[in-house]
């Protein structure tokens, strides 16, 4: 049997870039909970996403938080925030300055108390401009450190395929690895299907390539309440690190004229009508599967047509109907 000698302290320290640690270093870390910079949901690195329909308010929502982390503020709608370096780039691709300047006085007014210091909003960087955006974003960063870096709308940085696993996954392992290396969270922002509004909140529902969704570490949904039209739901649909029962129910957000969110301190679930009552999808879902098509390609054949279903909802489908006998 081949004796293995304990390797020497200059051996286990030879990671100057962070990326090399064997087991007993990572043990000594003493890591119980990963560490987040907005809690409990996204983690202080890595890269993280939040989906939803046009219009829900996702752009300001990520707008709030920025301003919120470079106030130095405490919380953000009640969810603890642990910033280091109180410091935020905004890549905004749909809205130019005068969208964004008018956004953000609205906001500011709200939000901001009297102890606050109005120029420390001098921290919160927006660029316009997405050309060499990956080259930028590091030299930036490099020299000045970031707790965030917000990308709106990822379809604008990304133009490749949207649905090809390998292209998606290789420009989303970049970032990745950016946000690794200085330590900071990038939160991209997403775009769910047109009519997935009606559907039970599920990754299923965001649009383009499943490698998208794959590499984040969390990925939450804002979406409009259906009952008060002054209230948004925060869902989780991803995390690592959360505990399932903090998926089951969203939160429900209060929004107001001046484009602020606050906490309403109520959960909710969202009830969605069957798939299965609806005799139309069940038809198409039964037509395609028939035709031995497999439920992967039936959500992307359906997507965007009224007869829009997630591939794991038509599994169930399918399922429900043999098992009636029809």
């Amino acid at each position: 049997m081949k004796n293995y000698s304990k390797p020497t302290d200059d051996k286990i320290k030879d990671h100057s870039d962070q990326s090399n640690f064997n087991a007993l270093e990572l043990f000594n870390l003493k890591i119980d909970t990963v560490p987040k910079l907005v809690e409990p949901f996204f983690q202080k690195s890595g890269l993280a996403s939040l989906v939803g329909t046009s219009d829900t308010g996702k752009s300001t929502f990520l707008r709030q938080l920025s301003l919120a982390i470079v106030l130095g503020k405490a919380d953000f709608i009640g969810f603890k925030l642990n910033p280091k370096h109180h410091r935020v780039i905004y890549v905004s691709t749909e809205d130019g300055p005068h969208s964004v300047s008018h956004s953000i006085r609205k906001q500011i007014k709200t939000i901001k108390d009297k102890k606050d210091d109005l120029d420390l909003i001098k921290n919160l960087t927006f660029l316009f401009d997405t050309e060499n955006l990956h080259e930028r974003l590091e030299l930036m960063i490099s020299e000045y450190p970031v707790d965030l870096i917000v990308i709106d709308a990822f379809t604008d940085v990304y133009t490749h395929e949207i649905n090809a696993n390998t292209q998606v996954r290789k420009f989303l392992n970049t970032y990745d690895t950016l946000a690794k290396q200085h330590d900071c969270l990038i939160v991209f922002l997403h775009h769910t299907g047109k009519r997935t509004q009606n559907n039970k909140p599920s990754k299923d529902n965001i649009i383009g390539s499943q490698a998208f969704e794959a590499k984040m570490r969390v990925v939450m949904e804002l979406r409009s309440n259906s009952r008060n039209s002054s209230q948004k739901d925060l869902w989780v649909l991803k995390s690592n690190f959360l505990e399932s029962e903090q998926k089951d129910k969203c939160h429900i957000l209060n929004f107001s004229k001046d484009l602020t969110f606050s906490n309403s301190g109520h959960k909710g679930t969202r009830s969605v009508a069957s798939k299965s009552n609806n005799i139309k999808i069940l038809n198409k879902v039964l037509e395609l599967h028939q035709g031995g098509t497999s439920f992967r390609k039936i959500e992307e054949t359906l997507k965007g047509t009224e007869f829009e279903i997630s591939k794991s909802a038509a599994n169930k489908l399918i399922n429900e109907h043999k098992k009636g006998g029809n």
